[in-house]
């Protein structure tokens, strides 16, 4: 959400004028004391922002007592300057953000510094939804200033809970679902494994969360799964993690075979790789679900003791719901 506006208010103290650095524009401000950056005959609505992004550079010196300040203003319900009757006061709130050589990053000389600030550090601004004013103040006092925006970044966990299946109970051998009875299995984690396991709720849904993931290790060694009637594996998956290529995600499935036994002489497994170019894509803030044909697992020749699923890749933070085979 860029910030369109006037840029040096009637009521600052600053010199603005526009400037182009390698081709790009950006504002330059002279003989800054404060300036008033204003949006005030259409406030900004950011209260689905949870960011401030801005870059700065100056030639001045940045080390103490040097301070760069930023503060944000919001006009409140009325969307206009305090009672909206031009009185101070009302319902606007506003916070100030002070910056120096000992923030971070630094404030620096020579160099350009971009900052991405936490709307929640600008403890005063309790209100978003008509973003009116930004001041700009300082002892640096030629600042070159670019990228202001606000943004939103999307949280590490999921909000819903994932697609409740609706497939019949008859049809499906379930290890994980609240829509099912699951079958036993032994560990969501193996002691061979390299990953953090943990249970947490989605929307009341319980959800396996896998962090730390570099493969995980799901066993039911004491009770195969006798999957030989089934056709497919549906799973679904959430993640905060880029998946870009070369971000994969795996799943092998261990078929311990006639004698239910690990390396009895007749195990098969088959590992499949799902990436953003699968069907579905592989994706980051949204619930995937995936339905793959066992018949894609082609060294899976046997599904009568199916005991280990293990689980890998480079999202390391996975939220994982709705484990079962079906027909």
């Amino acid at each position: 959400m860029l910030f369109r506006s006037t840029w040096s208010a009637v009521w600052d103290q600053a010199d603005v004028s526009d400037v182009q650095i390698a081709g790009d524009d950006v504002k330059l401000y002279e003989n800054l004391v404060f300036a008033g950056i204003e949006a005030t005959s259409s406030p900004i609505d950011g209260s689905g922002m949870t960011h401030v992004h801005f870059d700065v550079w100056t030639p001045d010196p940045t080390a103490a007592p040097a301070v760069f300040k930023m503060k944000i203003v919001d006009f409140g319900a009325n969307g206009a300057f305090g009672d909206g009757a031009g009185n101070a006061g009302g319902d606007d709130v506003e916070h100030e953000i002070t910056l120096d050589g000992s923030s971070t990053p630094p404030l620096a000389t020579g160099n350009w510094v971009s900052y991405d600030i936490p709307l929640s550090d600008f403890t005063g601004l309790t209100t978003q939804g008509a973003l009116a004013q930004i001041i700009i103040s300082g002892d640096p006092n030629t600042v070159y200033f670019d990228n202001l925006y606000f943004y939103n970044v999307p949280s590490s966990t999921p909000a819903v809970a994932a697609p409740a299946p609706t497939l019949p109970a008859a049809d499906v051998i379930s290890m994980f679902s609240n829509a099912y009875t699951d079958v036993t299995v032994d560990t969501w984690s193996a002691v061979w494994d390299q990953a953090d396991v943990s249970d947490v709720q989605i929307a009341g849904d319980d959800v396996k969360l896998y962090e730390n993931l570099v493969f995980a290790g799901i066993e039911a060694t004491s009770s195969p799964i006798d999957g030989s009637a089934m056709t497919h594996v549906h799973f679904d998956v959430w993640t905060p993690d880029p998946t870009a290529a070369p971000a994969v995600f795996k799943m092998k499935i261990v078929d311990f075979g006639a004698n239910g036994t690990f390396d009895g002489g007749d195990d098969v497994e088959h590992e499949i790789t799902l990436d953003a170019s699968s069907t579905p894509p592989l994706s980051s803030y949204g619930w995937v679900s995936y339905d793959i044909p066992l018949s894609d697992f082609t060294g899976l020749t046997t599904q009568g003791a199916i005991a280990q699923v293990i689980i890998s890749g480079d999202p390391n933070t996975v939220y994982i719901d709705n484990i079962y085979f079906h027909k």
